[in-house]
């Protein structure tokens, strides 16, 4: 009786431990995409001062710009991390096409507003980079727990599934050719 509790007891501390790790993992994951969050609205906002820079020297864009502040307005916290992915990546695709245009304004690109705000914006990039790294290692620690033995036994029993890890879309991998981008403005 008495290797009978022993058992239980070592079983269940097993689970306890278990279960701690995969709740480790999963607040992790949840903390650095919150972090992602936070960077890729302080970089939309420091793109959308860049594209009102743009836009007072080229009105045309005033449309786009009012756009993307629609979309940066409707990102809440009742959206889940796919529906904020995808309305970042369409803020992103009007914001690109502003800054575009700024390439054709040779006194835009010399104006230290302008050039103060790429400073920034590559420190948000680098920083964004650097928490998408750290998310899709806590999902990777996270999956490969949760898919290996033991802990699969029981990890679909606590609700915990499988994430998702932070890919780069196909169309971003490729080399851009600014000049036609340029050219199709």
């Amino acid at each position: 009786m008495l290797i009978g509790i022993i058992i239980v007891i070592v079983i269940g501390l097993f689970l306890i431990i278990g279960y701690n790790k995969l709740v480790g993992l999963r607040n992790r994951i949840n903390e650095a995409f919150a972090n992602i969050d936070v960077y890729l609205l302080n970089r939309f906002d420091a793109l959308t001062q860049q594209a009102e820079v743009v836009v007072s020297y080229a009105e045309h864009e005033r449309e786009t710009l009012m756009q993307v502040t629609r979309l940066r307005a409707s990102v809440s916290d009742h959206h889940t991390q796919a529906e904020k992915t995808e309305i970042y990546s369409s803020m992103e695709a009007q914001l690109s096409r502003i800054h575009m245009v700024g390439e054709n304004y040779p006194d835009l690109l010399a104006n230290q507003n302008y050039l103060q705000l790429q400073r920034t914006i590559t420190d948000i990039e680098d920083k964004l980079s650097a928490s998408r790294r750290t998310y899709n290692a806590n999902v990777t620690s996270y999956n490969t727990l949760i898919a290996s033995i033991p802990t699969n036994l029981y990890a679909g029993l606590f609700g915990f599934t499988p994430r998702s890890l932070l890919e780069i879309e196909e169309n971003k991998k490729a080399d851009i050719d600014m000049k036609s981008l340029l050219r199709g403005s």
